[in-house]
């Protein structure tokens, strides 16, 4: 009875959306070779290159451990390299690699190409108010 219930909740349909987009996005980020994640460390870097994993942890909220295996793997493909800072040798910068930058336009155009898709039918103002609600939703479960 309550199984048949949870389809009816925003709740529900919040979980069945927010699924659909993931799968989605994960299989087209896939086709690229890149993992869940890479591409918006891909992003960053584009934006302030050579930052530290302290710092990408910090932005993308996220535990060091799970940065440092992520850099890893990307380092293993090519994508990031890591530098010593110049003033402080203790410190490991990371870099985007020519092949990690030529990723970085196809990983954004894959999101936007989604958020076209989860938008398609609404009009400027559906879209304004979906992404009030949905912020507003957030914030209510953050507290």
């Amino acid at each position: 009875m309550y199984l048949d219930l949870v389809g009816h909740l925003i709740g529900g349909q919040l979980v069945r959306a927010q699924r659909a987009h993931q799968r989605q996005g994960l299989e087209l980020l896939k086709r690229m070779g890149l993992y869940s994640g890479q591409e918006m460390l891909l992003l960053s870097l584009q934006r302030e290159d050579g930052m530290t994993q302290s710092q990408l942890a910090a932005l993308h909220h996220l535990d060091l451990s799970t940065i440092t295996r992520v850099v890893k793997r990307m380092e293993g493909s090519g994508l990031v390299e890591q530098r010593t800072d110049v003033e402080d040798a203790r410190i490991a910068r990371v870099y985007l690699t020519e092949q990690g930058r030529k990723l970085c336009e196809p990983a954004w155009q894959v999101w936007l190409d989604l958020e076209k898709q989860l938008t398609q039918g609404m009009t400027e103002a559906e879209k304004v108010l979906f992404w009030r609600l949905l912020e507003t939703a957030a914030s209510n479960l953050e507290r």
